[in-house]
């Protein structure tokens, strides 16, 4: 175990010759930047990155078990998991009742010291982070979103030894274009987007419609909604009425901006080893 900064430790272990892999787990650029210096030194790379992953709820889902599982994957650990959820499209027939419900759940959520078993959400992991998922909230306004879940909308009550601490409650915001940059750029927070859609074919375009391709949920009780849109997503991993489902011997990792190759039991040993043919001739 080596510690250090990426720029100087991080750069170094990369460009080292008896490196002969990089596994790395973090942002796009960092990533980007490990490419660009692997790439000329022959270096195999394994790189799981950012991404803005999507929830799709159709008419049929069972709406109980989907806010429970929308709600977790949104604010679980104040949503720092490359793998929470930041976008939910909501067919447009159970719209309205999903929006009511989802904010009433995530208005239960308590924000505070993470040592105190009532709170689901801690603080964030630095001042840097808190004043960028800070900008975002911002943001969403200045793009035209409606924020009705947040810091405006219920203030903090935090304790004395935590009153400067780096809180952010859970945020929900309503309102906003695909292209919008809170839509299109990981916030990495307890932010999510939702929005309404109408018809399969139609947000499987907007799910697809961002760099990034990490991971997806579905929620529908309709096995053929499952597979024909799972299929199409471009994304790693789809789960369907469920999210953070692992199993080792499932290939993970991303596709697009959100990383290259896959790791798991047998993908993890096939990316650290190299395969080898020995040939012997026999009289």
């Amino acid at each position: 175990m080596v510690f250090g900064y990426g720029h100087k430790v991080g750069e170094a272990l990369v460009q080292h010759p008896q490196v002969k892999i990089v596994s790395f787990t973090g942002s796009t650029g960092v990533g980007q930047r490990i490419a660009r210096i692997a790439a000329p030194l022959m270096k195999k790379i394994s790189l799981e990155l950012g991404g803005k992953n999507a929830a799709i709820i159709f008419d049929d889902a069972n709406l109980e078990k989907c806010i429970q599982g929308v709600v977790r994957s949104s604010f679980l650990n104040q949503g720092e998991i490359c793998l929470c959820t930041s976008r939910i499209f909501v067919q447009e027939g159970i719209y309205e009742t999903f929006i009511e419900k989802f904010v009433e759940s995530g208005n239960k959520l308590k924000t505070g010291d993470p040592l105190d078993d009532h709170n689901y959400l801690g603080a964030v992991n630095s001042k840097m982070h808190y004043d960028k998922i800070q900008s975002y909230v911002k943001l969403a306004e200045e793009e035209g979103g409606n924020i009705i879940l947040g810091e405006k909308t219920k203030r903090l009550e935090l304790s004395e030894k935590n009153k400067d601490g780096w809180f952010v409650p859970p945020t929900i915001v309503t309102g906003l274009s695909d292209n919008s940059r809170c839509m299109q750029e990981e916030v990495f927070g307890p932010f999510v987007c939702v929005t309404k859609f109408k018809t399969e074919n139609e947000v499987i375009q907007r799910v697809n419609n961002t760099r990034y391709g990490l991971c997806a949920s579905i929620w529908s009780e309709n096995i053929g909604i499952i597979n024909r849109v799972g299929l199409k997503l471009e994304v790693g991993t789809v789960w369907a009425n469920c999210w953070l489902k692992r199993n080792l011997d499932m290939p993970f990792g991303g596709c697009k901006d959100s990383g290259t190759g896959r790791e798991g039991v047998r993908h993890s040993l096939e990316a650290f080893t190299e395969e080898k043919t020995i040939c012997v001739h026999i009289d």
